[in-house]
């Protein structure tokens, strides 16, 4: 492939790796830059491998007295359909929870209430996809700028992240919605209440809406969960950034030299090398088979919904990523027993970055043909 951008006012990395381990293409493929979103797919791996695709995140929910009291978790999916459920088990009704009859209470956290981390822009904090991260949270601690709004799903929130915000205070906003799951008043009496509701989020789920709609709320919380699995105390993003490098150590074999600040790419204080990412793309696709690669969209889903519709036949599993300046895109492609990593660093031209990592993946994949295994040059 012709590296006809190495002139270009930015700079540009990619690695294309065949199963032998190979770089079979590459371009700066060493050199450090921000991965934005890309970051998702250490922290889903790692997750994935050291809890496993079957692991549970179990909450308790009780009511004592006027408290309704949460523990365990965390609950990085729960939305208003979860917490209608949840009130109907209790047999919760408005009438309780009006006028601040009722507080939010919780126990045996299992990450820290550091809700920000420090590597993050401060300019950032009033978008949705960059709320406050905490243990027990509701609608990915975020609320509609319309607040006659509620009944909504988390893939609504996405579709349209900048019609909602982040909350200053995430038991308020459970609070909050725990009136308007309950604004039908409950004539059952405490006939058919359950003295406590079990709510249950699976490692599969968490992990394939992190990857597909490109969660940063989800990311951040497995990502601090991953310290509270090894050390059994609440879960930080310092603890959690050794266990991941750590962790990724231990698989590939070596040190992979990156530097991690968080579990979801916001901070622009992670830095790793597109060699790196294909090295644990293909060794991942070697060693650990399909089950998390398969969870990374696909051309025409998720955040791949609008590119790269030409090439569904070849199969492609791709993480983006993006922030100002930076796009990113990492994954394998199934026709061509091919893993990849394209990433821009320091674009301020008036096209998207995404635009020439695409136009890349195409220039690759048109002078490639479809084979079993391995590649083979027209």
């Amino acid at each position: 492939m012709e590296n006809k951008y190495q002139n270009f006012p930015f700079i540009l990395s990619y690695s294309f790796r065949n199963t032998s381990g190979k770089e079979i293409e590459s371009c700066r493929s060493d050199l450090p830059v921000l991965p934005a979103s890309n970051m998702k797919i250490l922290t889903g791996f790692v997750a994935f491998r050291l809890l496993g695709p079957e692991y549970k995140f179990i909450t308790k929910v009780r009511f004592a007295g006027k408290h309704l009291i949460f523990s365990g978790g965390p609950t990085p999916l729960l939305d208003f359909n979860g917490i209608r459920e949840i009130t109907k088990s209790l047999a919760l009704n408005a009438g309780g929870l009006n006028h601040g009859k009722i507080s939010v209470k919780t126990q045996n956290a299992r990450i820290d209430r550091e809700s920000i981390n420090q590597a993050w822009n401060y300019a950032d904090s009033a978008y949705s996809y960059q709320p406050r991260v905490t243990n027990f949270s509701l609608n990915e601690n975020c609320m509609p700028k319309d607040k006659s709004k509620h009944d909504f799903d988390l893939l609504a929130l996405h579709n349209s992240e900048d019609s909602f915000v982040p909350v200053r205070s995430p038991l308020n906003n459970i609070k909050v919605e725990l009136n308007n799951a309950t604004a039908e008043p409950d004539t059952s009496g405490s006939k058919g209440r359950s003295a406590i509701v079990i709510h249950e989020e699976g490692m599969d789920s968490i992990i394939d809406h992190m990857e597909t709609v490109s969660c940063n709320y989800s990311a951040e919380v497995l990502f601090k969960f991953l310290s509270y699995a090894k050390t059994n105390r609440p879960g930080s993003w310092a603890s959690s950034s050794k266990i991941l490098v750590n962790e990724l150590s231990n698989f590939l074999g070596y040190d992979p030299r990156i530097s991690v600040s968080d579990g979801s790419g916001l901070s622009r204080s992670n830095f790793l090398n597109t060699s790196f990412l294909s090295d644990l793309i293909m060794k991942i696709h070697l060693n650990d088979g399909d089950a998390f690669i398969r969870h990374l969209p696909r051309p025409g889903v998720g955040t791949l919904k609008n590119r790269l519709k030409s090439h569904q036949k070849a199969l492609i599993f791709a993480k983006t990523g993006s922030l100002t300046g930076v796009a990113a895109l990492s994954g394998y492609i199934f026709s061509t027993d091919t893993s990849f990593s394209i990433i821009v660093n320091n674009y301020l031209g008036k096209h998207k970055p995404s635009s020439f990592i695409d136009e890349i993946l195409e220039s690759f994949l048109s002078t490639n043909e479809i084979s079993g295994s391995g590649i083979s040059k027209k």
